[in-house]
């Protein structure tokens, strides 16, 4: 069977399953219903989950006058083809080269399958939020869960749905099916109602709108700015920074917290006491617990290194899975010695990375 084949079945499939867009009613029932819907017809779809993603991907590029419309809607992964596109849907395939994705939300229901490539899924609950300024609010982070996704597996995507993912192997592959945005939501805002936009969040409990989503381009070009007076001038670098923290708003600040966080960590405490000192509100102090999150997602996010066995350490201890809980999530991939897989594993890791060696010895603790 030709590769794209499997998609002419999906097509059918979704013909019979979902509504036609003049019957979407809308609101958190009909979403969840839509959600459970196209999962399960993912999880039905046996010809899709035995494709190769490379001949995939081959059959794909080999005429791309067959492809529908390419918009920059989910213009996500390291490539990304819609090979499906309805009035009420879209399906791509989407290859992951990165490790991890952020800590986001969606605004529109769907489901996701993982094609080819383990990868930790994180879903979270986010509760009693509070606004700090346009773009930033507060509120209670907790986690859901901590699982593995294999090949095969299926997850439904709701507006609800915050959640973030670490790709092991590489590239990792997803068949992602998104219903179509209802006005009201993501760049259809209600009449006299801002559109409502993907969020991304660091814990313990931030939310801010990422510079994708933002009004301007001003804060991207901001930290693009800061990071290359970084590298141009380290010394000119710390005192803009020393200006501009205590002058920014929180949307600013939390940019570029983020952005500080591949400076040491000493010099990044010293430059957020200042400006906490200095500053008429406690912005810099609510994101300060948030600074080891950002570190431990940079690390983690940029370390790759050749062997399933390492890196799947690697996204565990992304993940801030600890103790019981670590030892089960090793086990159920055959790992029978959980504290010497640890060891071993983590100092390849510390070798290639040795900012690394504080989790591995935290993680190694909560084993004992």
């Amino acid at each position: 069977m030709n590769t794209l084949d499997a998609f002419h079945e999906l097509r059918d499939a979704l013909a019979a399953a979902e509504p036609a867009a003049d019957d979407t009613a809308g609101g958190p029932e009909e979403d969840a219903r839509r959600a459970r819907t196209l999962a399960a017809v993912l999880a039905d779809a046996h010809a899709l989950t035995r494709l190769d993603p490379g001949l995939l991907l081959a059959d794909l590029l080999a005429d791309p006058r067959r492809w529908p419309e390419q918009d920059w809607e989910n213009y996500f992964g390291n490539a990304s083809i819609t090979v499906i596109r309805t009035e009420t849907l879209r399906v791509d395939v989407l290859y992951w080269l990165q490790n991890a994705s952020t800590l986001h939300k969606h605004v529109s229901p769907g489901a996701f399958l993982a094609l080819s490539g383990r990868r930790m899924h994180l879903e979270y609950a986010f509760d009693s939020p509070a606004a700090l300024g346009s773009g930033v609010t507060f509120g209670g982070l907790s986690a859901l869960g901590r699982t593995m996704m294999r090949d095969a597996a299926v997850s439904p995507i709701l507006p609800t749905m915050v959640h973030e993912l670490y790709w092991i192997e590489k590239p990792s592959v997803t068949v992602s099916i998104r219903c179509t945005p209802r006005t009201g939501t993501a760049g259809h805002g209600a009449a006299g109602q801002p559109p409502h936009r993907p969020h991304e969040f660091i814990p313990p409990g931030t939310a801010y709108l990422p510079a994708a989503f933002q009004e301007t381009s001003n804060i991207q070009r901001w930290t693009d700015g800061l990071a290359l007076l970084r590298r141009a001038n380290r010394d000119l670098y710390l005192r803009t920074l020393g200006t501009a923290l205590r002058l920014v708003d929180a949307l600013h600040l939390l940019h570029v917290v983020d952005e500080m966080c591949d400076n040491p960590a000493e010099e990044v405490s010293d430059l957020l006491a200042r400006a906490d000192a200095e500053r008429e509100d406690d912005a810099v102090a609510r994101l300060l617990p948030s600074v080891p999150e950002f570190r431990r997602r940079k690390i983690f996010s940029r370390l790759h290194i050749g062997g399933g066995a390492t890196q799947l350490l690697a996204a565990l201890l992304w993940a801030g899975a600890q103790g019981g809980e670590l030892a089960t999530l090793l086990k159920a991939e055959k790992v029978t010695d959980p504290d010497a897989f640890v060891r071993d594993h983590g100092e390849r890791l510390c070798a290639r990375d040795p900012r690394v060696k504080p989790y591995v010895d935290e993680a190694r603790r909560s084993l004992r």
